[in-house]
């Protein structure tokens, strides 16, 4: 056999062979890809818990170790420690929650309720706007009557074709909103059981994954790519916490000055400010559109108010408050910050408008690493200002430059 196989015709025949299978395995991967990336949905919707449950984790991983520094140190049982430090974190989460349920969603079904009730009114006061205008202007009104049957058919085509449809996918995505909401409060409880779990049981998780890694890869490179995830975690998770305080703070700011200002819906509007801003850059953009719309239906004066005191505070929030707050920023420039929030939100929606400036900001740093460590191999300079000055590098030349410094 082993003479065979050491027949050249036999080792050409074996690469044919070996280049005809990988090429039809390639076409029938290539022509099943749409089944293969539905089988990949399916596995993540079974894991769904599981998911939640590491984020979960992850959230609550900060607070289990703040309960375990600072209130239990003196508990010699590591494993008593640690369950009580699990208890303590999920009843104070639960306690905020509560809290916020039973303090914020009152008062905001209250402001959803008033504008509904409102918009009658809303619609009378546009209604006699554009009567008014229309007194103002004879021969537009003269216009308007004389094409009444035209525009009454415009308006009930409309009506027909882009209302009613709008409204039956409205009634879809409510229905299916419902089950998704029902199916996330499913998830999200056995999540938690996962979470509990997996905090129970951190450090015997972390000495698996470890013990695998070194059994399969070499031990440089193994502590290298610990050293990585322990810098990711921390990029991600101190540009997480930040925003959600720097969130907080600008809603916060925003409800005082409605409520002192006697603005409509403050605590509705409040709420839709803050959970935008933790978007970058484009976030209070987003928030400030609706809420100034909402308040224009009650007083257009009082939405130009609302809108410069939005970039008022903008400008006190960006000078400021996140610098104060995240004192380590993220260092990628405005068009990364531009391409990051582009790129992740597209291909992963809201989620990936709110992760993707941190998760960017890994990749960017990981790429100017291997930048640098690459230019050093060749003995070229890694400051970018250097390379605005010329147009092109001689080797031997540069050496020798690096050398005499």
């Amino acid at each position: 056999m082993k003479k065979l196989l050491q027949n050249r015709i036999i080792q050409i025949g074996l690469m044919a062979f070996g280049v005809i299978a990988a090429s039809i395995l390639f076409y029938f991967c290539i022509d099943r890809l749409p089944a293969f990336f539905s089988f990949i949905n399916r596995i993540v919707k079974i894991l769904m818990p599981l998911i939640f449950g590491l984020v979960l984790a992850y959230i609550m991983h900060p607070i289990v170790n703040l309960f375990e520094r600072k209130v239990f140190p003196k508990l010699e049982n590591a494993t008593v420690r640690r369950n009580l430090s699990i208890f303590c974190t999920i009843v104070v989460i639960v306690a905020v929650l509560a809290t916020l349920i039973s303090v914020i969603i009152p008062q905001l079904l209250m402001s959803i309720q008033s504008l509904i009730i409102n918009i009658p009114t809303y619609v009378k006061d546009l209604e006699n706007i554009i009567m008014h205008w229309l007194s103002d202007n004879s021969e537009l009104e003269e216009s308007v009557l004389n094409n009444y049957d035209a525009i009454t058919g415009y308006i009930v085509n409309a009506l027909n074709n882009v209302v009613l449809p709008m409204a039956d996918n409205a009634i879809n995505s409510l229905s299916s909103g419902i089950f998704g909401f029902i199916n996330f409060i499913v998830n999200f409880v056995i999540g938690t059981v996962f979470a509990v779990y997996i905090l129970a049981n951190t450090s015997l998780f972390a000495a698996q994954i470890r013990k695998f890694l070194y059994s399969l890869f070499n031990v440089d490179n193994v502590n290298r790519f610990i050293r990585e995830v322990k810098h990711i975690n921390h990029v991600f998770g101190h540009f997480m916490i930040g925003k959600i305080c720097d969130s907080s703070i600008v809603a916060m700011m925003t409800f005082l000055f409605l409520l002192i200002f006697r603005f409509p819906y403050p605590l509705l509007i409040a709420v839709i400010i803050g959970c935008t801003d933790l978007i970058p850059y484009f976030g209070p953009y987003i928030g400030t559109i609706p809420s100034a719309l909402l308040i224009c239906l009650v007083s257009p004066m009082k939405a130009i108010t609302f809108i410069l005191f939005i970039i008022i505070l903008q400008q006190i929030d960006g000078n400021l408050i996140t610098p104060k707050i995240q004192k380590q920023a993220t260092g990628l420039p405005s068009f990364w910050v531009l391409f990051a929030i582009t790129l992740f939100g597209g291909l992963f929606g809201l989620i990936g408008l709110l992760i993707g400036v941190p998760c960017f900001t890994i990749i960017y740093e990981l790429v100017s690493e291997f930048i640098a460590s690459r230019l050093e191999e060749k003995h070229l300079p890694t400051d970018t200002e250097y390379y605005t000055k010329i147009e092109g590098l001689e080797e031997k030349r540069v050496k020798s430059k690096l050398k005499e410094g």
